[in-house]
């Protein structure tokens, strides 16, 4: 989900207004709604303040996620498999 979405989403979440967050913040309205809109981007001075605003972490704000690689889930897996195998091992000797 874009960061305008994001923002329009848990804007609307907490019944405020486009002039009340612009209030809030510091900025125009205008700015507010070329956000939500997609137009521009807030100034990365404003992300903390956005999401504290708005009731959310920056990682949600920017749609951060971790993912792993499938070589990294791979070795994981892998790694579990050999404690399990070493378990069993000790259990049964």
């Amino acid at each position: 989900m874009a960061i305008g979405d994001i923002i329009r989403k848990y804007r609307k979440n907490k019944g405020m207004t486009q002039e009340e967050m612009a209030a809030c913040l510091g900025v125009t309205t205008p700015a507010v709604n070329k956000w939500e809109k997609g137009n521009t981007l807030p100034d990365i001075t404003l992300l903390v303040p956005i999401a504290r605003l708005l009731g959310i972490t920056t990682d949600e704000l920017l749609s951060f996620k971790i993912e792993l690689a499938d070589e990294e889930i791979n070795q994981y897996l892998s790694n579990v498999q050999k404690d399990l195998e070493n378990k069993i091992f000790h259990i049964w000797r």
